[in-house]
């Protein structure tokens, strides 16, 4: 994924430390998740990505019941679903 550099063999990543890349897009990685995209039942509505780790990416959303800005972690899943 990352480019060689020929002057000392190290590769280079497509994304930086601010970036959680693509390739963890995928069945037992991050869920997909789009500006505009709602959850449970239209009350959230994705703003904003606010970051990343290893095992979640955090969303600013806004609460369409309670007129207000909230915070909605995406935990990944194992790919066996456990």
């Amino acid at each position: 994924m990352g480019d060689k550099h020929e002057e000392d063999g190290t590769e280079s990543s497509d994304y930086t430390s601010d970036d959680e890349g693509t390739e963890d897009y995928r069945r037992g990685g991050y869920h997909a998740v789009r500006i505009g995209d709602t959850f449970k039942n239209g009350r959230y509505v994705v703003q904003s990505k606010l970051g990343w780790g290893h095992f979640s990416t955090v969303w600013l959303a806004w609460d369409i019941q309670q007129s207000e800005h909230w915070r909605r972690r995406i935990v990944t899943v194992p790919s066996d679903g456990a």
